[in-house]
């Protein structure tokens, strides 16, 4: 599971499925993953897939790369999860620092105090995977992938 992770750490944008009753959805966003495996995202809490989270907290994502003068190079997460907005101020602030370190040109725009206090009601979210399937030809050749289920 290392492997994943490692390869999720050096990656930027995830794509994001959610779901209600009658609509399944898709978004992509800037993310960035701590040690423990968890993944932060910020969006507001009312786009389509923020508002089909507050009801639904089940969520699937996939990130991937490609290596465009080699086919035979690919490399893939995809998962599953349960997705939650960050409450504690520990949540807010560990998603923030994270954040500064992907995208540092954030630093000056998204502190504590913004997120708490912003008029588009942008929120920290984080997404506790508990699957994921890594696809990674370099690593697993012709096995292509290994799964995970996460506890």
């Amino acid at each position: 599971m290392e492997q994943a992770l490692n390869f999720l750490k050096n990656q930027k944008l995830l794509t994001l499925a959610t779901h209600s009753e009658k609509d399944i959805w898709i978004a992509n966003v800037y993310f960035v993953i701590d040690e423990k495996g968890l993944i932060y995202f910020i969006s507001p809490q009312d786009t389509r897939h923020s508002l089909m989270i507050l009801k639904n907290p089940n969520i699937a994502f996939s990130v991937a790369w490609f290596d465009r003068d080699n086919h035979q190079n690919r490399k893939s997460i995809q998962g599953l999860g349960n997705c939650h907005q960050a409450k504690s101020l520990k949540e807010i602030t560990t998603g923030i620092k994270l954040l500064y370190q992907n995208f540092p040109d954030l630093r000056d725009i998204l502190t504590i105090k913004w997120i708490m206090n912003n008029a588009w009601g942008t929120k920290v979210w984080i997404i506790r995977p508990s699957y994921m399937k890594y696809w990674d030809d370099e690593i697993y050749g012709e096995e292509e992938s290994k799964e995970f289920n996460i506890k």
